[in-house]
């Protein structure tokens, strides 16, 4: 038998309880998750999708230039496997976002500038033209017609602007610099280096409206980081976000693919798993173009998007869903793991992939 003792004290003290969840604003909070947080874990850079009317022409392109290449399929797709991985898709139309030798740039340019490779150039004219290949011409000034094939031939050292043309020091031709090829479906194709480059087929650079901005947004949505900043004496220390981050843009200078110059400053770099990637101003502002031309969405162009391996792939798309980051392909199979596609600043497609190994060397 139930002590009447102890059904007292329990009416004792549940009656309170009672009387303070019957009050207004009383009513127990329901219980809620923690906000998302970033997966640990810095994503690598896996491979390039590219869009093009012929892959398989394309490919003997690519392994022309780079023998230590190798032709592959991934996700049932035709690629081409070297330190990053380029990926194929096949379409009926050539695609927009080639580039125009006339113009010095695509058409429409997307925030997808080149891919490329780390090489010693000093040579590569002679190599390449060993396999047909030739290379676009860089020019010196804005009144140059013929231009020059690597910067290290240029008649001055480093960039130089307009106002610093005229009395820019002479300097003979220089071993390496940078060089670019026009790759099939209108791919630009940079090669640049000198006698110390560790040969990788693993260059991607970018345009941005603003670029420090862009890479302040890496660093806070895919847990990149800035690169460190270097000491007189040697010594490194940690790089603080851009604050402001939407700088000034600089000059154009040369040597250039565009008689008018490139706008080189400001430059955002950032840190990824397995190397660096960079990000230019963008070029159509101030009537350069004709008129000012914001960046087009890199989905659907020649060069399509960028992809990441990581690892947690589903908790890295509730992050970035958390975040408002627009998502263009929900989570699917992808080759022997599973990938995703999201929209970048400037409208760049970036794609993580899970399950697959990144390339070993990605600078």
């Amino acid at each position: 038998m139930i002590s009447t003792v102890r059904i007292a004290r329990a009416a004792r003290l549940v009656a309170p309880l009672i009387v303070a969840m019957s009050l207004p604003g009383c009513s127990p909070e329901p219980a809620t998750d923690p906000p998302p947080t970033m997966p640990p874990g810095t994503p690598s850079l896996h491979h390039v999708g590219l869009n093009s009317t012929a892959p398989a022409t394309a490919i003997e392109w690519y392994l022309a230039i780079w023998p230590t290449a190798t032709r592959i399929e991934m996700d049932g797709r035709p690629a081409v496997a070297s330190e990053m991985y380029l990926v194929f898709n096949e379409v009926d139309e050539p695609p927009p976002g080639a580039f125009e030798p006339s113009l010095g740039r695509p058409e429409a340019q997307s925030s997808f500038w080149h891919i490329g490779a780390f090489a010693n150039t000093t040579d590569a004219d002679a190599t390449l033209a060993a396999v047909g290949v030739g290379h676009l011409p860089l020019y010196t000034g804005p009144d140059d017609e013929a231009g020059v094939w690597r910067s290290g031939l240029t008649p001055y050292q480093g960039i130089v602007d307009r106002d610093a043309l005229a009395s820019a020091a002479a300097a003979p031709p220089r071993p390496g610099g940078f060089s670019y090829l026009l790759a099939p479906d209108g791919v630009l194709f940079e090669m640049t280096g000198g006698a110390n480059t560790t040969p990788s087929m693993s260059h991607v650079h970018f345009f941005h409206e603003e670029p420090q901005c862009a890479a302040n947004w890496y660093v806070q949505h895919l847990g990149m980081s800035l690169p460190p900043i270097r000491s007189d004496d040697g010594t490194t220390s940690e790089r603080p976000l851009y604050t402001p981050c939407d700088a000034e843009r600089g000059t154009a200078g040369w040597p250039s693919l565009e008689r008018a110059g490139t706008i080189r400053q400001p430059r955002g770099t950032v840190v990824h798993g397995n190397g660096n990637m960079s990000w230019y101003p963008r070029q159509c502002v101030d009537g350069r173009c004709g008129a000012d031309q914001p960046l087009v969405t890199s989905r659907g162009q020649a060069l399509d998007h960028v992809a990441f391996a990581v690892v947690g792939l589903d908790a890295w798309h509730t992050w970035l869903t958390s975040n408002g980051v627009t998502i263009l392909e929900d989570p699917h199979p992808f080759d022997r793991g599973r990938a995703f596609m999201f929209e970048g600043p400037d409208r760049l497609a970036i794609e993580l992939v899970e399950g697959l190994t990144p390339p070993p060397v990605a600078r």
